[in-house]
């Protein structure tokens, strides 16, 4: 049985935590538990009591149904607070009986944004705190797992001229991808979007929820099916 020692670090100012982690990010990046450390870090830096108080339920978790991650740990990596929606701020809903309930979404503009295929099968809205995040680098829900698109332009979302025509590069660790996947996204042309249409990469689907209708070129790559 291989046992594991866990050393809690704790850090004050920002530059502390900086320069630790510049010292130690191969403890994150090499080996099988550079996520659970994440994790945990996460989780002491919000505080479990923070938190379990973000949840819509107490009886919600990080992590769900065959080990995979739930939104509530998502929106804490990306947003600091694990609240259980992608929605912007809070949500009132008369129970009835004088009954509130309350859901629980983004309550400011995120560093990191996230694009989902769910809302292209209207399971859900992400809200703009998501959809256009400080940094133009999106965490995209689609096919089962997580991936990243991100753009070199770092003031893409600062005008929307630029917003016309620009290039999202796409990457899946999870597929151990190797080549550069770049995509061309054209927002002054309109694409007819076939909801029904299975060959339309989920992929495009995503981009397609934060610029509505948008050409997508993929450059000679082979789209992804």
């Amino acid at each position: 049985m291989h046992i594991i020692q866990l050393i809690l670090h704790s850090a004050t100012r920002y530059e502390d935590l900086i320069v630790f982690l510049q010292q130690n990010i191969h403890q994150f990046e090499i080996g099988p538990c550079g996520c659970i450390l994440l994790t945990v870090s996460v989780i002491l830096s919000r505080s479990i009591n923070l938190v379990r108080n973000d949840f819509d339920v107490l009886t919600n978790r990080l992590i769900g149904s065959h080990g995979y991650c739930t939104q509530e740990l998502v929106n804490l990596l990306l947003t600091g607070k694990a609240v259980s929606n992608v929605f912007n701020n809070v949500i009132e809903l008369d129970s009835g009986n004088g009954n509130i309930t309350i859901l629980k979404g983004v309550t400011s503009r995120s560093d990191i944004g996230l694009l989902s295929l769910f809302e292209h099968y209207d399971v859900c809205q992400v809200g703009c705190y998501l959809k256009t995040p400080k940094y133009p680098i999106w965490l995209v829900c689609s096919e089962s797992h997580f991936s990243v698109l991100f753009c070199l332009e770092k003031d893409l979302l600062g005008d929307w001229k630029t917003e016309q025509r620009f290039d999202l590069y796409y990457y899946d660790g999870l597929a151990n991808q190797e080549e550069e996947i770049r995509l061309t996204v054209d927002t002054t042309q309109m694409c007819a979007e076939d909801k029904e249409n299975d060959l339309t990469p989920p992929l495009e689907h995503c981009i397609r929820t934060r610029w509505q209708g948008a050409v997508i070129d993929w450059n000679g790559t082979e789209p992804i099916l």
